[in-house]
């Protein structure tokens, strides 16, 4: 019986002090509060010694989140790539889950175009979006065939073809819920990313 009490007290201590651990630890990264410069890490992120998420280039997105990790002191977006420009499309639409794009939304695209006219030195994303309605795979590729869609319009006005490439990121990137019909239509949309270029 003494030897059972014996191996039980180290036990004990070893679990007492992991316990001490974690409640200095309030956002669980390893690095203990007095010394976590950055003490509400996202759970999971790879953190530096100072308990701080990596930023290779130091754009203020971490590398876990930053899909450009090479924009070192360029304005970027909430995903650490390079942005000048944002051009919504209100009023795009589309035949039901295809790419066919509608004929009321010409005047949409056409004032798009008059934008991106006025761009020297235009580099661009076309962006494909979609809400969360059927598989992930699906929407990745009716996005991205979305996308081009609209690219193709846009060449066909007159948009230099090897300025803008397309892209579909399906149901990645939402802007709003998708628990509602009204937050699913924000979702499925096509924007246009201007990366570079300068407005005349």
């Amino acid at each position: 019986m003494p030897a059972i009490k014996l191996l039980f007290i180290p036990i004990l201590a070893v679990a007492l002090a992991t316990a001490s651990a974690a409640s200095d630890d309030a956002d669980r990264d390893g690095v203990v509060d007095r010394l976590d410069e950055c003490p509400a890490s996202e759970t999971g992120a790879p953190v530096t010694m100072r308990g701080c998420a990596y930023d290779t280039d130091a754009d203020g997105i971490p590398d876990y989140r930053d899909d450009c990790q090479h924009s070192s002191g360029a304005t970027v977006d909430s995903y650490g790539c390079g942005l000048v420009r944002e051009i919504e499309l209100p009023g795009l639409a589309f035949e039901s889950n295809s790419a066919t794009i509608t004929r009321s939304s010409h005047s949409a695209l056409d004032a798009a175009v008059a934008t991106l006219q006025r761009y020297r030195n235009l580099v661009a994303e076309v962006a494909g979006h979609t809400d969360n309605v059927g598989s992930a795979a699906h929407n990745r590729r009716l996005s991205r065939r979305r996308a081009e869609a609209v690219r193709a319009y846009l060449v066909a006005a007159g948009i230099d073809a090897a300025a803008m490439r397309a892209r579909g990121y399906g149901e990645s990137r939402p802007v709003a819920s998708n628990d509602s019909e009204d937050g699913r239509a924000r979702n499925r949309r096509v924007v246009i990313r201007i990366t570079s270029g300068t407005e005349e």
